[in-house]
Formats: structure tokens, sequence, C-alpha cells
């Protein structure tokens, strides 16, 4: 029996995570490389998410859903905080902007993606 979708502490433990990286790998790469990172870290970080989560459109929906408002709400405190104080540089910064269209769009394709391989294995009912 596969486990659904709950609000979870691992939901928000692995947006969190993507956080992190982010954040983490943003101030330790050198920016052309940055850009081919992060999709590889959101990427893998989904599929780990969705080893133990059923693998629904509705299900990459929510998730994505959910990882982008707690990475928003996370991105503005750390706009509030004391380290970035200077709005003009956290914007115009392209490496802030990157993660909330990869943050949309790589579960709800994963999920697709994935949900088409499940109904292309089931094999047709043919007990006529």
């Amino acid at each position: 029996m596969k486990a659904t979708l709950k609000f979870d502490t691992r939901l928000i433990w692995y947006s969190v995570l993507i956080w992190i990286l982010a954040f983490a790998m943003s101030a330790f790469i050198v920016l052309p490389w940055s850009y081919l990172l992060l999709p590889v870290i959101v990427f893998w970080t989904t599929v780990y998410f969705f080893k133990k989560v059923e693998r629904t459109l509705i299900n990459g929906l929510v998730v994505a859903l959910i990882w982008f408002l707690i990475i928003l709400g996370l991105d503005f405190l750390e706009l509030v905080g004391p380290y970035y104080a200077n709005v003009t540089y956290y914007f115009s910064d392209l490496r802030n902007w990157i993660l909330y269209p990869l943050i949309l769009l790589t579960p709800v394709i994963y999920s697709l993606i994935m949900e088409n391989n499940k109904f292309k294995q089931t094999p047709p009912d043919t007990s006529r």
C-alpha cells in the first residue's frame, strides 16, 4: 500500500533542505555553474521525496505549491533579516529567481512522467 500525501514535517523538511542547499550552493559555486547545479539539486531532492509518496499529478501540484510557499517565506525572512538589508542586491541576483520556477515545475513534471509510466506498465484488462 502506498503512502498518501499528508501535510507533515517531511514535506516541510524537504522544502527547507532545498532552500538550505540552494543558499549554500550560491555561496560557494561560481556563477555559471550554479545555473547547472541548482536544477540537479532540486531534481534529486524531488526524486528522493517521491520515493515514499504516491506519484500522482495532484501530489506533485500540492508538493510544488507547499514547497514554493515555504521557500518564498524563508526568502522573505532572509530579505527582512540583517544579512540582506540591501533589497536591490537580492532582486538583482538571478540565482534567487531561478529557484522559484524550478520549485514549481520540477515536482509537477516528475509526477506527470511517473504517473504516465505507471499507466504504461499496467497491463490492459482483457477479462471480457
